[in-house]
């Protein structure tokens, strides 16, 4: 018998059957992480999150997070109205007219690398059905919950089935930007930067690290925990700052003790003349290491290239170096730098159905990309 439950992120968190449904890829719906989003700490807390869960004979085979979205967060990442501004096709739109529009919205399974969880091994034709199923739920759920649209955000382009059955409910597809994934395949750092990197690019770091000796700087890693969490939050959360964003320090320094307690967390870190001034941020699943956040402190290292030091070299020297990290999740946006680092871009769409009028106005122009700026699907132009 075919059942469709909405689990609580508590009771998702308890069940067994629900983690055996997540993979490496999968850490944003995986209990350890359902524990930090419990917590309610932090700049992104939705106004509403559960996960959707369909079983066969009382068996979980198939689930989703869920999280509604509006106007209390303020995160190009997360917000739906936000990722499609974000589109070079649409930033001339009134951010008022998105947000009026498109929110609140019902995001779909996780906003980072979205999919709907599978148990391995399920039929082709099994599996088909019960996507639909919990498609149909999705926008029932959504319509009970007064949201503007429903959407399905960074979904992998490769997953041509997902997104058949999306468009056969009635989903547009709109280009999302390229996530990109470092795989750390490499016997070392040297064979990494001596094969990968071009000349002009290897050229370019040894000048930056060569500033960085002659400046005294001091890098590091080590695991984020209660003896360091308050000084990342406060590098963050200046960052946060710089490009105009609502949270405050106190949200930054709540959520990062909550992920601190709840999983392993690297951290890469830049110190000059004993002051912590740079930092990027990584959390480990299952042989992945999810880049999440850096931040600096922006009255010191004036004139280092200090960005592609914590971000690209040292996260990316760890990974070489690590036997049990494969591949660094560097997420989207900053295609160039990632691409010339050798990342694998990885095309996506962002699938949107408007539940008003008003919402489907929008996503109409929204799908109707401008000559010279509509790419192949799922990619930025």
């Amino acid at each position: 018998m075919t059942d469709i439950q909405l689990l609580s992120l508590a009771e998702a968190q308890r069940s067994r059957d629900w983690a055996g449904l997540c993979g490496s890829a999968d850490l944003f719906a995986h209990p350890t992480w359902l524990a930090v989003e419990r917590t309610g700490s932090g700049p992104w807390v939705p106004a509403e999150s559960a996960c959707l869960a369909l079983s066969e004979n009382g068996r979980t085979t198939m689930g989703m997070t869920l999280q509604q979205f509006d106007t209390s967060v303020d995160d190009v990442i997360v917000r739906p109205d936000r990722m499609m501004r974000s589109h070079p096709a649409w930033r001339d739109l009134a951010e008022d007219e998105l947000a009026d529009t498109l929110l609140p919205s019902l995001v779909c399974g996780g906003w980072f690398n979205s999919r709907i969880l599978t148990r391995p091994g399920t039929p082709p034709g099994e599996a088909r059905t019960a996507r639909r199923a919990l498609i149909a739920e999705s926008l029932a759920l959504g319509r009970d919950r007064g949201s503007a649209t429903v959407v399905y955000p960074y979904l992998d382009a490769a997953r041509t089935e997902l997104r058949a059955d999306l468009r056969d409910a009635g989903f547009v597809e709109i280009p999302a930007p390229n996530r990109h994934v470092f795989h750390s395949d490499y016997s070392s750092y040297d064979e990494y930067f001596g094969n990968v990197l071009k000349r002009k690019t290897r050229n370019q770091i040894r000048r930056e690290l060569k500033r960085f000796d002659e400046a005294g700087v001091k890098t590091a890693h080590e695991l984020m925990d209660d003896s360091n969490v308050e000084k990342l939050a406060r590098l963050a959360h200046n960052l946060e700052v710089k490009y105009g964003q609502k949270s405050t320090y106190e949200h930054m320094a709540g959520w990062f003790s909550a992920i601190a307690r709840h999983t392993r967390t690297s951290v890469f870190t830049a110190e000059l003349d004993g002051r912590l001034f740079a930092m990027s941020m990584w959390v480990h699943h299952e042989g992945r290491m999810y880049g999440f956040h850096c931040g600096f402190d922006y009255e010191v290292g004036e004139g280092l290239h200090t960005y592609s030091v914590v971000v690209y070299r040292l996260p990316i020297a760890f990974a070489c170096s690590d036997s049990g990290t494969r591949h660094l999740e560097y997420g989207v946006g900053g295609d160039h730098a990632k691409l010339t680092r050798g990342t694998e871009a990885v095309p996506q769409v962002l699938s949107v159905k408007p539940l008003t009028a008003q919402a489907e106005a929008v996503v109409a122009r929204l799908r109707d990309v401008p000559e010279g700026l509509a790419g192949p699907v799922g990619t930025w132009v």
